[in-house]
C-alpha cells in the first residue's frame, strides 16, 4: 500500500563519508559540499554508486559557481571550500526536484508510471547481480526492505550504470540500451579531501567557447531542472550537464511503510528512458573515460571506445592510455588533460602527485559479471612529459613481454605431460586448460601491481645529467620480473604429481625459463 512521503536530499542524511578525522558519517548534499574540506572522500554501497555521486556534486557545482578560465578555477581552488550562500541560494530555488518521494516532479524519476508495472526492488542491487530472483534469495514475493537514503544512492548508480536489455513499458517488453557509463571505467581524480577531489574533476566549463566539447546551442541543465518527463525515446545529450545526469531509465520508487513504521521502498518501476541516436559518439564529450581507437572499425563503427575493464587484465597494465594526449591508439581523459593545463599555467604543481580512482564493472550479455575500483598515483609531471611516458611504455611492455615468455614454457610443459598421459598429441583445448588451471600468469600479474604503482611513483625522480630515465628504477624492474617470474612459476607447479613424465617436464621448463629470463631481464641488453 502507498504512502506520502518526503526525503528530501539536500538536508536528509543519505551519502556515506569518511571524515578526514577517522569517524564515519552521513550526510546530505548541503552538508556533503558545504563539510567537503573536512570530509576524506565519499563512500558508497559499490564503486558505481560512488562515481556516480561525484558526477551528481559535479553538476550541482556548475550550477553554482562558474568555472569559464583558469583563473575562474584558481580562484575556487583558493577558498578551500565552497561559499555556503551560493549553494544555499541553489538550494532554495530547486528543493522541491530533490525530493525522493515528490509527487509531481521526484528526484530522477518520472511522476506519472504506474505502480502495477513494477518489480522487486532487488532490480536496484544492479551491481550485486542483475536477476533478483536469484540473488540472495530476493524473490519478487519477498523483495528486500530499501531505506529512502538506500534507495537514493542505488537510483544515481543505476541511471548512470545500468545494462541494456529488456525493460518494462505501458504496452509491453521494451529492448533499452545500456546506460552511458556502462562500458567504460570513469577516471576520478583524488585530493586529499573532497573539496580537492571535486575541484580536480572540475574542469573548464564555457558552452560559449566550446568547452568542455561544443555541443548544441540548447539549454544545457542537468536532469533535476529540465520540466519535461523522460521519455523512451533517442536524442543527444543538450550539453555537459545534460550528459553528467543522464536519465537513461525511467524509474519510480513506490513508499511503503514497514512493521516499524519507518518509509521503505520495496517495488521500483523501471522503464526505457533516454538513449543515444545509434552512431552517437561520446569520445570527444564524455570528459571521465580514456579512449582506445580501433584501426579496423567498418565505416558504420565508431571507432573510438571507452578504455574498460576486463576481467582477467587489471587496468593498471592500460595506464599509459590515461597519460597520452593523443596517439593513434588512446586517447586520455580531458579531465586529465585539464589537469595537465592547470599544472603546465603554475595553478598547481606539476610534481603533484594525484591519486586516480578507475571505477567501473564488467558485463556480458546484459548481466554484471564484476564491478571493480583500482587506483593508481600519477605525478603530473606525465601529463606533459613524452620521454617520461616512454620510458613506463618500455617497463609494461617489458613486463608483457617476459608474461609471455611465462605462458610459452608451460605451454610447451603442458603438451609434455598431456602427450605422455595420453599417449598422443593432447588437443589445444586441453593444454589451454591445463595452463589455466596452473594460474601462473594470474599470479604473476597480481604481484606485479604494487612494485608497478611504487615504480609509477618513483620514476619520475629517476632522470640523469642528460636528460634520460630509468638509470636506476629500470635494473630495479627487472629484478622484481625476475623474481616474480620465478615466484609464480615455482608456486604454480608445485601441486604437480611428481611422476618421472612430470619431472622431466619441470626440469626441462626450469631449464627453458631460464634462457628466455636471461634474454629479457639481463642489464647488458640495454640498447
Amino acid at each position: 500500500m502507498g504512502v506520502t512521503a518526503s526525503f528530501n536530499l539536500i538536508d536528509e542524511p543519505w551519502i556515506p563519508c569518511a571524515m578526514l578525522d577517522g569517524s564515519r558519517q552521513t550526510l546530505g548534499l548541503r552538508d556533503v559540499l558545504v563539510r567537503s574540506q573536512n570530509i576524506a572522500e565519499i563512500e558508497g554501497d559499490s564503486p558505481l554508486v560512488v562515481a556516480a555521486l561525484h558526477r551528481l556534486m559535479l553538476a550541482v557545482l556548475y550550477r553554482s559557481f562558474r568555472v569559464q578560465s583558469l583563473d575562474d578555477w584558481h580562484s575556487l581552488w583558493k577558498q578551500s571550500g565552497w561559499d555556503k550562500y551560493l549553494l544555499d541560494a541553489y538550494w532554495e530555488k530547486w528543493r522541491c526536484r530533490f525530493d525522493l518521494f515528490d509527487d509531481k516532479k521526484p528526484f530522477y524519476q518520472v511522476a506519472n508510471l504506474d505502480y502495477a508495472k513494477g518489480s522487486s526492488s532487488a532490480l536496484l542491487l544492479f551491481h550485486q547481480d542483475n536477476n533478483p530472483t536469484l540473488f540472495n534469495h530476493l524473490y519478487k514475493s519477498e523483495p528486500p526492505d530499501l531505506t529512502p537514503d538506500e534507495a537514493a544512492r542505488l537510483l544515481v548508480g543505476f541511471m548512470a550504470f545500468d545494462v541494456g536489455g529488456t525493460k518494462a513499458s505501458e504496452h509491453g517488453p521494451q529492448s533499452a540500451k545500456a546506460a552511458m557509463l556502462n562500458k567504460g571505467a570513469v577516471v576520478l581524480a583524488k585530493g586529499d579531501n573532497l573539496f580537492n577531489t571535486l575541484m580536480l574533476n572540475l574542469c573548464r566549463y564555457d558552452p560559449e567557447e566550446g568547452e568542455p566539447w561544443d555541443f548544441d546551442r540548447k539549454e544545457d541543465i542537468p536532469a533535476w531542472e529540465r520540466d519535461e518527463e523522460t521519455r523512451p525515446e533517442d536524442r543527444r545529450p543538450d550539453g555537459y550537464l545534460d550528459l553528467l545526469t543522464w536519465q537513461s531509465r525511467r524509474i519510480r520508487l513506490q513508499p511503503q511503510l514497514n512493521g516499524n513504521g519507518k518509509a521503505v521502498v520495496k517495488n521500483v518501476v523501471i522503464m526505457k528512458g533516454y538513449q543515444p541516436p545509434q552512431r552517437y559518439a561520446i569520445h570527444g564529450k564524455e570528459t571521465m573515460l580514456a579512449f582506445r581507437k580501433n584501426q579496423k572499425a567498418t565505416r558504420n563503427q565508431d571507432p573510438w571506445s571507452a578504455m574498460d575493464f576486463k576481467e582477467s587484465r587489471a587496468l593498471w597494465r592500460d595506464s599509459l592510455a590515461l597519460l597520452q594526449v593523443t596517439d593513434v591508439d588512446s586517447e586520455r581523459p580531458q579531465t586529465l588533460t585539464w589537469l595537465a593545463d592547470l599544472a603546465y599555467e603554475g595553478v598547481i604543481s606539476r610534481s603533484t602527485t594525484v591519486p586516480v580512482d578507475l571505477l567501473g564493472l564488467g558485463n556480458n550479455r546484459a548481466k554484471i559479471e564484476f564491478w571493480r575500483h583500482e587506483r593508481l598515483p600519477l605525478p603530473l609531471v606525465y601529463l606533459d612529459d613524452n620521454d617520461l611516458v616512454d620510458e613506463l611504455g618500455d617497463t609494461l611492455d617489458l613486463a608483457e613481454s617476459v608474461a609471455q615468455g611465462l605462458n610459452s614454457v608451460l605451454w610447451t610443459m603442458a603438451v609434455r605431460i598431456l602427450a605422455a598421459s595420453q599417449e598422443g598429441n593432447p588437443e589445444r583445448s586441453a593444454v589451454k586448460n591445463f595452463v589455466n588451471y596452473l594460474g601462473a600468469e594470474r599470479i604473476y600479474w597480481s604481484r606485479l601491481e604494487g612494485p608497478f604503482k611504487r615504480l609509477m611513483a618513483d620514476l619520475p625522480g629517476d632522470m640523469d645529467a642528460e636528460g634520460d630515465y630509468g638509470g636506476r628504477q629500470r635494473p630495479k624492474w627487472r629484478d622484481t620480473l625476475r623474481a616474480t617470474l620465478w615466484g609464480a612459476f615455482h608456486e604454480a607447479t608445485r601441486g604437480l604429481e611428481r611422476s618421472p613424465r612430470t619431472l622431466t617436464a619441470l626440469v626441462e621448463a626450469e631449464r627453458f625459463l631460464a634462457v628466455r629470463t636471461s634474454q629479457y631481464l639481463t642489464y647488458e641488453a640495454e640498447g
